[in-house]
This record gives C-alpha cells, sequence and structure tokens, in this order.
C-alpha cells in the first residue's frame, strides 16, 4: 500500500513537470530529465514549519550557603518550539528541583519575560527579586543567572532587570554581565571599593558593560550593541548619551539614533519622583537633534525607543523617560499605521519592547563569484525560524546591487513548501515550481542557489546540515552538479569578503 501511494505522488510530480518543461531534450545533451525517485524518507510531507524542543546541556549555577561560591549543576534544559534556550534556562534555574535551591529562597521571584538578540539576553525578573535580606544576596540571584546563560553557545551578554528596571549595587549601575563570575562575595566587595574610588572627589573612572539600542537601516528594528561604557562621574546618563553618540560598531546593519553634534540643554539630567513612586529621567536636547532626524531621514519613534529601551536597560531604577528637543517634549510618535501617545510624555522601556530585533547571517552570491556573508536585522522570533530566514533571502535588497540570491526567475519565497529540524539536520521540501525552473542553470549558479541556503540555515546554532526534497521526494540533484541526496555541509571553501572581492 505504502509502495503504491509513493508511486501516485511520483505520477502527479511528473505530471506537474509536464506542463512546464518539454519530457524529451533535444541535440547531444538529449534524454529523460531525471524527476525525483521516490523516498523513504521523510515518510510524511513537510509542509509549514516543524521544530522540535531541543534538549541541551546547560551547567546551572547555584549560589553555596557561604555566600562565597558557586555550585554547578548540570541538567538537560528542554527549549520548545520557538522558544530561545536562554529563556528554557532561567525557567529552570528559578525553579529547582529538591536538593539545587540557592543559600537563600528565591521566594515567588519568575521570570517576566526574556529578551534574546544578537548574543544578548535580557532577562527581566518580578519585583519578588528583592525580597531578600541584602543587596548581596540579590547580587547572587542576579549573578547566578548570569553564570548559566554565559555558559550557553552564543550568549555573550546578560543584563538581568527586576520589574522592568536596572538594578544598582553599591550606588553604581549593575550593568551587562560578560564573565562567569566565581564568587558572590569578592563581587560584592568589588563593586565597593569601586564606589568608593568613583564617589570621590577625586574619582577614579569605572567601566560597566552597558546594551545600547540602535535603530536599524531598514527602518523595522532596534537591534543591540554591547558596549563598554567608562563612568568617570555620577552623571551615568551622560555617559551613556555619550556612548550612542559614537553609533554602532559592531553591526553594519544599524545607524547611529543621535548626532555627535546633539547636546543635552541641561548637562546634568535629573531624577523626578512622580506621585506614583516612580522615577522618570528628563533628556533636554538642543535643536540639532530635530535637525539630525530631519535630514537622516530617521523617525521620531526610532529615537524614542534608542534612548527609552538603552537608559531603562542601563539606569539604576528609571522607570520612564522624559525626553525634550529645544524644550518640546516628545508625546507621541507613530509606527507603521500604529501611533503612541506618552501619557505626560513619560515614554518607557515596554513601549518598545516588542520593536526590539536581532540580526541573523544570510549568504548572498557575489559577482565575481562565491558567497558573502551579511548580516540583516530581523525579528527576534524570525532569527530562531528557519523558514523566515530562507525567505529573507528572497527578499533581501542591495542597494548597490552587488550582492543576490540567485533563485531561478519565478521562483518565490512560497516555493519553499516546508522545513522540518530534526536533530541538527534540516529537511527542506522544495515545490515542483523551484524543481522546474532549477534545471537550466549552469554549475555555478546551482552551486551558488544551495549554497546560500545551507550556509544560511547552517550559520544558526540548532543546524548543522541541511537535506533537500522536492514535493516530499528525494532528488538526485537540482540541474545535474549539486547531488542532494545526502545531507550538505557547509561549505566556507566559496565564501569570500569584501576584500577578495574587490567590493566595496
Amino acid at each position: 500500500m505504502r509502495n503504491h501511494l509513493r508511486l501516485i505522488a511520483l505520477l502527479v510530480l511528473a505530471a506537474l513537470l509536464s506542463g512546464c518543461i518539454p519530457q524529451q531534450r533535444t541535440g547531444d545533451a538529449g534524454g529523460d530529465i531525471a524527476l525525483p525517485e521516490p523516498s523513504a524518507e521523510p515518510e510524511n510531507m513537510i509542509l509549514g514549519e516543524k521544530l522540535p524542543s531541543r534538549l541541551s546541556n546547560v551547567s546551572l549555577y547555584y549560589a553555596m550557603s557561604d555566600g562565597a561560591t558557586f555550585s554547578q549543576v548540570a541538567m538537560g534544559i528542554r527549549a520548545d518550539a520557538g522558544q530561545s534556550l536562554p529563556e528554557a534556562a532561567v525557567n529552570a534555574l528559578l525553579s529547582p528541583s529538591s536538593g539545587e535551591e540557592m543559600y537563600f529562597s528565591t521566594g515567588d521571584t519568575r521570570m517576566l519575560s526574556c529578551e534574546y538578540a544578537c548574543g544578548i539576553a535580557t532577562v527581566d525578573l518580578s519585583i519578588d527579586a528583592r525580597n531578600v535580606q541584602s543587596e548581596q544576596e540579590e547580587l547572587a540571584l542576579l549573578t547566578a543567572i548570569g553564570n548559566t546563560l554565559l555558559g550557553i553557545d552564543g550568549v555573550s551578554g546578560v543584563n538581568v532587570l527586576v520589574g522592568g528596571q536596572s538594578e544598582s549595587f553599591a550606588q553604581l549601575p549593575m550593568g551587562v554581565q560578560t564573565e562567569v563570575i566565581p564568587s558572590v562575595t569578592a563581587a560584592y566587595a568589588q563593586r565597593l571599593a569601586e564606589r568608593d574610588h568613583l564617589l570621590t572627589d577625586a574619582p577614579m573612572p569605572v567601566t560597566r558593560w552597558a546594551t545600547l539600542y540602535f535603530p536599524t537601516a531598514n527602518g523595522s528594528w532596534l537591534v543591540p550593541e554591547l558596549r563598554a561604557v567608562t563612568l568617570d562621574s555620577d552623571d551615568f546618563a551622560g555617559a551613556l548619551i555619550e556612548a550612542l553618540k559614537a553609533g554602532p560598531q559592531s553591526e553594519a546593519c544599524a545607524v547611529a539614533s543621535i548626532p555627535a553634534g546633539a547636546e543635552l540643554l541641561d548637562p546634568h539630567p535629573q531624577v523626578e519622583t512622580l506621585a506614583t513612586g516612580e522615577h522618570a529621567l528628563t533628556l533636554n536636547f538642543s535643536a540639532t537633534l530635530a535637525n539630525y532626524l530631519a535630514f537622516s531621514g530617521l523617525d521620531v519613534w526610532e529615537l524614542a525607543g534608542s534612548l527609552a529601551l538603552t537608559a531603562c536597560s542601563f539606569l539604576p531604577e528609571i522607570d520612564a523617560l522624559r525626553i525634550l528637543v529645544d524644550g518640546d517634549p516628545i508625546t507621541a510618535c507613530q509606527i507603521g499605521d500604529t501611533v503612541l501617545r506618552f501619557e505626560d510624555g513619560l515614554i518607557r522601556r515596554g513601549d518598545f519592547a516588542g520593536r526590539v530585533g536581532s540580526v541573523a547571517t544570510l549568504y548572498l552570491a557575489a559577482p565575481g563569484g562565491g558567497l558573502q556573508p551579511v548580516r540583516q536585522a530581523v525579528s527576534t522570533r524570525s532569527a530562531l525560524s528557519p523558514r523566515s530566514l530562507l525567505s529573507a533571502l528572497f527578499f533581501y535588497t542591495d542597494s548597490a546591487g552587488v550582492l543576490t540570491f540567485p533563485a531561478p526567475e519565478n521562483v518565490f519565497a512560497d516555493d519553499i513548501l516546508g522545513i522540518q529540524v530534526a536533530g541538527q539536520t534540516a529537511r527542506v521540501n522544495l515545490s515542483a515550481n523551484f524543481y522546474r525552473c532549477a534545471q537550466s542553470l549552469d554549475p555555478d549558479a546551482e552551486r551558488a542557489l544551495i549554497y546560500c541556503m545551507v550556509n544560511t540555515l547552517c550559520a544558526m546554532d540548532s543546524i548543522r546540515a541541511v537535506r533537500f526534497y522536492v514535493e516530499g521526494l528525494a532528488a538526485e540533484t537540482l540541474a545535474g552538479t549539486v547531488y542532494l541526496k545526502s545531507p550538505l555541509l557547509p561549505n566556507p571553501g566559496i565564501v569570500v569578503t569584501p576584500e577578495t572581492t574587490g567590493e566595496p
């Protein structure tokens, strides 16, 4: 019965193809066109996106009862489809099994959100995290989360908020944790010493890592970037603004939100305590900022989002910002068809949490041959979705017209019928139209087309190889060059850089 069904599937595919290409080629290259042969794998047609939960070994850090060191517990952490591993790991850490508890109780502390983008995990805990006996105990909780997540491949920084606010220890910003801290006691003592060095009549600079958020060139997202910020006074806001004015340094797809010439009219921004008990920081910029927005093409929401996300992720106990440009407050902004209004001019981190994007690596064909990697801004959900990244190849636009995705004419993103990830192999199901249109590709074009997809997918943490199918059936090749009946590994040998291609 099963063989009978496969024969029917093959006949249907042949019928689809027969209306688009001749069944016989003429001349010396004559002969029947080889159609995909039935395959026992996969048994079901792959449609849409099928991502299994992933089980990964993670070292969870728990503080010892002496408060000086941590105990590591290796555990298999299962991340559901579409869920980041850092999010699953924090949930496991805050819900310890018997005998795996910190030296103090975390009580009802729970994770409100976990934003994972560009290698930076920003974890927001409920305010129950503050129900501890001392600053050092709270530092232990936050550091345990940081130590745990930094052990996960791809995580370069961990920022832990409480109730949407950044925390301070010894009167200084916590900042982003970028390396494992072996001792809570030593870490807290260091913060006390740094406070004494900075908050004196002859201050000594202190360095903290911060997450800066920059608009993307495509005008869709705000992407995070790690930056070391030097604090040489208690004007933490001023230091943060200067870092933003320097613009992005590691992501070419991002742009500056504040020009270097924009100055704060109030040298030392003031923090106001609101009637609700919240704290708001007022930033009053010179008119230079308005001119910059007008000439750069940036929207007001990109400025407001960049400032709100950056400031509330770093400055201690700040709930909201008031942004003034030459004394005029920003009270509303428009994102597409949506208008955001800020009551009393208060702009909060949560107003722009949904605009935080990530960056994925796409591989495009270079004009002189080979593939070139490009960092492309995408949503945080798309960064975890293999099918979304393949679609991004189809929609990629290069303003210089240099890099392209070499899909054949009349092939579109919908011709990727489905993707299934099993183990670390992505099974990509192509349409009959994709197969038909690829028949005429020359060897270089076929190789570029296939490895644009393979290298892009294998740049994801969860994928190591790619297997292709056509309408659920195994195809030997697309156009006679690249063998497709076994999983394909990424091909670093055809990757070139702008320097080797001679492109700017």
